[in-house]
This record gives C-alpha cells, structure tokens and sequence, in this order.
C-alpha cells in the first residue's frame, strides 16, 4: 500500500472515528431444556486472560478496524501502518523490510469486536459496556494520582472463531493466513494443496501468529460446569476432558424414561424407579450369574448390589441375519476409577441333543453414557440361530470382575 493513496486514507479515517467497542457481559440467554421446558441455561463462553492481545503492538491503544498483518504474522493499527510507512516494526522483520498494510487480519478483527470486557465499575454493580479509561481514585485525587483502571479478561462467547474454518476442529498452532485474510490449519492447508478455500489466493506461507496466541490464551470451563466440574482448559482440550469428566450426563437406560443425570444420581434414580428386585437384576463382582432374557425385550439392565446406588450394566440383543449378536455394556463416562469392569459371559444350546457352549470374554467392559440399539461392529457375542432350537429366551451365565490397576495404570483383574 502506498502511503497517502485515497484507499489508505479511508481507512485511516474509519480507525480514527471507530472506538472500542464493548458489549454489555450477558449473564443467561433463555434456551428449551431437554424437553422443550424452555429451561434458562448459560451460554457456553471462553475467558480471554491477556488483554494485551487486543492491543496494537506499536501504539499498545485497543485494536480497531481496519488490523493489518505482514507477512511474518505482525499486526499493527491502521494509525501505526501509516506513521511506519508501511513498514514492520518487528526487530525480526526490520531489518527485512516486511511491509504492513497491504493484507488485513480479517480474523483478528473479528475476535476484537467479538471480545466483551466488564465495565470498570462491575464490581460496584454496573452492567454497561467498558473500556480502559482514566478515572479519579475514590478520595477525589488529593495527591493528583490517577487510578488507571484494567481489565484482567473479557469474554469470548463466540468460539466458533477459535474453530478451523474449513474442517470445523479447535485450532492449533500454526495457523495460516492467505493474503485475503482467510485462515486454516496447518492440515487443512495440506489437503487443499495450499489453495485457500475462499479464494484463489494461495495459503500456507505466512503465518497467523496473533490468532496462534489468542488460542492458546482462551480458556473455557467444561461443558459440564453446570453439573458440578470447576475444570478449565485452553480450547480445544476441553474435548478430551469432556469424553473422560465424572460429571458428563448419563441417560435411564428404561424405556420410555427420559431421565438424565450424573452416573451416581442415575443409580440411585434407578434403583429406586425400574429396578425389578422379585427378579433379583442384581449382581456381584466375581460371582457367576444365571440369567434369561427375552429375545423381544432386546436389553437386560442389571444393577450391582451396592446399597442402591452401584453402577449398571446392559445386556442387550440384535437380530442379525447370522444370528443373535449379545453385547454387555456399563453405563458410566469414562472416568478413572467409574464402572471399571471386565466380564466372561457364556452360553449354552438346550439340554436336548448334543450341548455345545460358546464364551465371549472382555478384559474390559466397554463405557456407554446412553444405551443406543444400532448393530455393534465389535466386542459383542454372536450366537447363531442353530444354537437357540427356536427359544424365545436367552439362557446365559455372566460374571463381571471390578478392574484394578497396576503401578502403571495398566487395568488389571
């Protein structure tokens, strides 16, 4: 861009009549629940902890639109790019000549207005917008000091543009930027053969540094907050956590029950619902148990005898063109130390004729936060029409062993 062209000039005049932006912090937004109850629920937000990013490195005043990028991944003002003469200041680009102003960090721009900051009088009970800003101490400046008042974090509450655009994932470092302003992680530059997917400018070779910062710097509690996890994660990681986090939600596995709750809950409102106990759906750790079960029920649920509240476990059935496939499932997230089971289920063909038994052993009983009646593609029991001599039933021997672990965390019988 050269300097004092009539582009550069209007865009010199919109930082200069923009100011910072800031929104007022939503608390709750009203959202249907479960079941349409139209239950209030906290929309789901990212706490950005170094406002400095949302500065101009050069002039360190808040980043307005237009922010331009150089080919080296710096940011600076519109203000900045013109005093510099389109030059990057950054030691490592000085003394390359990099210039600034030419590409905008389109993203960039997205995430600073995106970003809500507190007001500086939240903690007195004001609710509007804020911005970094001078004010007179509480004792009227009798000394003529000025209390400059900063924000320590803002809120992100759209982290879809921590998301890749292109494959939908967290992004992670290092991200790139096409000369359109477009960005994409480094994979989804390899599959589009670093042809942006925007644009026909290429992507791959410069890189988005601020961005790279931004998301390592967003945390975000898990999704679970609500039910009692206090964790926080840098984006992204906040997944794994999720799959593993004691307090993901478990569903009734009774049909017809749209109960949900964290697993200890889940058992208790179990046991205390559904479980059919003249039956005795109930078991022991390594203690074999006999059970029959009707073909057209398609699932079993057993509980363990542990005062009512101890975990369960479905058996289920799928009609198969070969036969029947048995599956043996606890419902539990997959947290350490939660429904950790093993199990060897077996069965035998009718007392008539020759008798044959077939064993299914599992050196670990898979975790299931929902019962889901697809056919299984693996760890399941298949018995084949020939063996059943047209029951309607399911007679078989099941006896689940509580996994332990070694000094290695290797589970263990």
């Amino acid at each position: 861009m050269v300097k004092g062209t009539n582009s550069q000039q209007a865009l010199a005049r919109e930082a200069s009549c923009s100011c910072q932006k800031r929104q007022p912090v939503p608390s709750t937004v009203q959202d249907e629940g479960d079941n349409g109850g139209g239950e209030v629920v906290a929309r789901r937000s990212g706490t950005l902890f170094e406002l400095d990013l949302l500065n101009c490195p050069v002039c360190c005043h808040a980043l307005t639109v237009p922010i331009f990028q150089c080919d080296n991944g710096h940011i600076a003002c519109s203000s900045c790019c013109n005093k510099l003469g389109n030059k990057c200041p950054n030691y490592n680009c000085k003394w390359l000549s990099f210039p600034i102003g030419n590409y905008r960090c389109r993203i960039m721009e997205r995430v600073v207005e995106a970003v809500i900051v507190p007001s500086p009088n939240a903690k007195h009970g004001c609710t509007d917008k804020g911005e970094e800003e001078e004010e007179e101490g509480e004792n009227g400046d009798v000394d003529g000091d000025v209390v400059i008042w900063e924000a320590q974090s803002g809120m992100l509450f759209d982290l879809h543009l921590l998301d890749c655009p292109v494959c939908s994932n967290a992004l992670t470092s290092p991200i790139f930027q096409c000369d359109n302003g477009h960005i994409a992680c480094s994979s989804c530059c390899t599959e589009l053969r670093y042809k942006c997917h925007s644009c026909i400018f290429p992507i791959g070779n410069y890189p988005c540094r601020i961005m790279e910062k931004v998301v390592q710097a967003i945390f975000v509690p898990c999704p679970n907050l609500k039910h009692g996890c206090t964790e926080r994660f840098s984006y992204g990681k906040d997944l794994i956590h999720e799959k593993k986090c004691v307090f993901a939600m478990c569903y009734c596995p009774q049909p017809n029950c749209n109960y949900r709750g964290v697993c200890n809950d889940l058992y208790i409102h179990y046991n205390a619902n559904h479980l059919n106990k003249k039956i005795s759906n109930q078991f022991v750790c390594d203690r074999s148990t006999v059970t029959w079960m009707k073909i057209s029920d398609k699932i079993l649920v057993f509980q363990e005898s542990a005062d009512g509240h101890g975990p369960l476990v479905a058996v289920q059935c799928f009609k198969e063109p070969e036969g029947l496939y048995v599956t043996v499932n606890c419902i539990a997230p997959s947290a350490p130390g939660v429904g950790e089971f093993s199990y060897d289920l077996s069965y035998s063909t009718p007392m008539s004729g020759d008798q044959h038994t077939m064993t299914f052993k599992s050196p670990e009983m898979k975790r299931i936060q929902k019962v889901s009646f697809q056919t299984p593609e693996k760890d399941f029991m298949l018995v084949p029409y020939y063996f059943q001599d047209k029951r309607v039933s399911l007679k078989m021997n099941i006896c689940i062993h509580r996994l332990k672990k070694d000094e290695r965390g290797i589970s263990i019988r």
